[in-house]
């Protein structure tokens, strides 16, 4: 069957685009369902949940394309009240109902909550098929409105595809300190939690400044160290991503980096360092924020999003 191209009028036969055809072109120009512009949400003072007027990018499915959901603002259905011992999670969503194709009641932008269960350590809630999350809320034990509740975190937005996220997280050791002079010790550090919402390629990078303890000043060749780094994600070497830093008497500054593609969802990165050979590493850091004197970063570890995995 041959399709019609998004922005060609039908002819007489009434041939156009489908509707199909029309969200998949959608579904190209995003990378990731969630949200565009605004649809806040916030407490009541009763059970439900209010949901400003905004867009989001839905979808029922990778092979049914997507579509961009405009809702006008209002409320969801109402919720329980907090339970007198534990807080939970409250999802908020919203959905594009597709009357003739997937037999929902209506052709309307609708938004919801699905009520998660109190527990300590907050079980969330799974929501509708189709539905894409706006926020979660935590209502805190005992509470008799949503006005109690609060936003766990910020929201996920769409991207459009190609588009760069930025900086995807940082840890900076801002430390002035020596490190340990035992050979071959090995130390995980330097921690970053992140979520991605498609296949991304990141890049890696981490910057240190460093000298040889011991040294007697920037001249001092008799002391040396050679200090190593590698970068972790979910407890795993990334393969040939170590660096030697080797430094004397002088505060040097050295730097690595590495590209590599990350799947979609929950990850944890982090630097796997050891002393390789010599006197222990001694972390420079100058507070200073003019150009002259803030030579000396400590140890600063960023992760970079490159686009989306081709």
């Amino acid at each position: 069957m041959s399709t019609t191209a998004l922005g060609i009028s039908p002819n007489a036969n009434g041939i156009g685009v489908t509707p199909l055809a029309h969200r998949r072109i959608l579904g190209a120009q995003w990378a990731n369902t969630g949200l565009v512009d605004g649809l806040n949400v916030a407490g009541r003072s009763d059970l439900r949940y209010n949901v400003s007027a905004g867009v989001a990018v839905c979808s029922r499915g990778d092979a049914d394309g997507k579509t961009l959901a405009y809702f006008e603002g209002g409320q969801t259905g109402a919720v329980s009240a907090g339970d007198p011992s534990n807080p939970r999670i409250d999802i908020v969503w919203i959905c594009a109902h597709n009357q003739m194709e997937y037999k929902d009641a209506d052709n309307f932008v609708v938004v919801g909550v699905t009520q998660g269960t109190p527990g300590a350590n907050l079980p969330e809630p799974t929501i509708p098929a189709g539905c894409t999350m706006l926020r979660k809320m935590k209502m805190p034990a005992g509470a008799t409105s949503t006005a109690a509740a609060v936003q766990m975190w910020s929201a996920d937005y769409a991207i459009p595809y190609g588009a760069s996220l930025g900086k995807i997280g940082e840890n900076w050791d801002r430390r002035d300190m020596t490190g340990d002079s035992t050979v071959k010790k090995m130390y995980y550090e330097q921690q970053i939690e992140f979520d991605l919402p498609s296949d991304r390629m990141l890049e890696l990078a981490f910057k240190c400044n460093l000298s040889s303890a011991g040294a007697t000043s920037w001249s001092d060749t008799s002391h040396r160290t050679e200090w190593a780094v590698g970068f972790q994600i979910d407890g795993k070497d990334l393969d040939h991503s170590c660096a030697n830093f080797v430094s004397y008497g002088a505060w040097q500054t050295h730097e690595t980096s590495y590209i590599t593609a990350v799947n979609k969802g929950h990850h944890v990165a982090r630097l796997r360092t050891w002393l390789q050979n010599g006197n222990a590493p001694v972390f420079h850091y100058n507070p200073s924020q003019d150009n002259k004197d803030a030579l000396w970063c400590g140890r600063r570890f960023i992760i970079w999003d490159r686009g989306q995995v081709v």
